[in-house]
Order: structure tokens, then sequence, then C-alpha cells
């Protein structure tokens, strides 16, 4: 492998991504200049507006066409971006703040995420939220998007999130209940449903009389 390609790829994964910025900026560039020229070139005739809104149409797809490796990781950037905003739940669910590095933010969420010990934490932590009324949906995605990890490790064998409907009958065994009553009048968290099948954490629910 030549020198110069052994240089590029030990670049950092922040100087890496700053070229990918400077890359696409410039393609940009490029696509709209390439626009403006077909727009500004004499014909002999007037160009057709229909033609003219053909080539901005062209154009406008190129520029604005989605990165499709960025738009598969959304899931993961969005839970990192969630817990980089969140120091509490770094402190409680990672054990630890987060690094400063982007790419190592990426790696300490996968390694952590996937682990069921580490998912059965996150439900500990979010269930004392949802009982003090502060669970956003942002961080309850964290569940779903660590579940969703830990499946990808057990393609036969999924573990699942159990939910339970408002109205139904309270019951100890199946159901983790706060306040008072003997129905369940909303779900505050699923419960937790491992890839063998067990009930690891029932479903918390708030009662009603």
């Amino acid at each position: 492998m030549p020198e110069h390609e052994n240089e590029h790829h030990s670049l950092p994964a922040s100087e890496q991504a700053g070229d990918l910025r400077d890359w696409i900026a410039q393609e940009v560039d490029r696509q709209l200049t390439l626009a403006w020229q077909k727009l500004v070139t004499p014909h002999a005739h007037a160009m057709p507006a229909e033609n003219v809104r053909e080539v901005i149409k062209e154009v406008t797809v190129e520029v604005v066409r989605p990165d499709p490796l960025r738009a598969a990781l959304t899931p993961l950037l969005s839970a990192v971006a969630t817990l980089r905003d969140d120091r509490p739940l770094q402190e409680a669910w990672l054990r630890g703040p987060l690094s400063d590095d982007e790419a190592e933010q990426i790696q300490q969420v996968l390694a952590i995420a996937s682990h069921w010990d580490r998912i059965e934490r996150l439900w500990d932590v979010l269930a004392v939220r949802a009982k003090e009324g502060g669970l956003t949906p942002d961080v309850f995605a964290l569940l779903t998007f660590a579940i969703s990890l830990h499946n990808r490790l057990w393609v036969d064998r999924f573990a699942l999130l159990e939910n339970v409907e408002a109205g139904c009958a309270y019951n100890f065994e199946m159901h983790n209940g706060t306040g008072t009553g003997e129905r369940i009048a909303r779900q505050l968290l699923p419960g937790l449903i491992n890839n063998a099948g067990k009930r690891c954490r029932k479903p918390l629910v708030l009662l009603q009389p």
C-alpha cells in the first residue's frame, strides 16, 4: 500500500469526519455551479420554463440526497447525543462520564448497551425517573436501542419489552405497581424479558382504586 494511503487511514476519526464535511461542502458547491452554468448558458431560444424546473429539480435532489450510512447510524448517534446531554444518567448507568472524543463515545455506548446486565441496570435507573415523572422520550429510547443492539448478538432468541394496557387488573406477580389500587391506570415503564424468555423486570405501572 502506498505510504500516503497509510497516512490517510491513520488519521483520527475527528479529522476523517472533518475531511468528509469538507468533501460534502465542495460537492454542494460543484452541483450548484453546474446548475447555474446550465441556466445562464446562451441558447438560440429561451429555455422553456419546464426545462428550468427540471434542471433545478435534478440538482436539488443531488444536493439533498441523504447519506445512507448516516441514516443507518441515526439510532446510535441519537443514543450518544442523549447520554452526552445527561450527566446524571452517565454516572448512574455508565458508572462514569463519557469520553470527550465522539469516536470513543460511540465505542463506549456500543460496548455497554449490548450487555444484558447493563440493560437491567438501565431499566432500574429509568424506573426511578419514571416514578418521579422525569422519564423523557429521548431517555426511554435508550432502552429500546439497547434491546435492539443486544438482539443483534442473539439472532435466534430475542429479548423483549413487555407492555401492559391501562385498565387491566393489577397482579403483583406480573406487574410492579406504584400507588394504591386494584387496577392499572397506566404503564410507566415496560418490563424486560430476556432472550431465554424469563421476565427479569416486571412492567412498572401506576395503580388506581
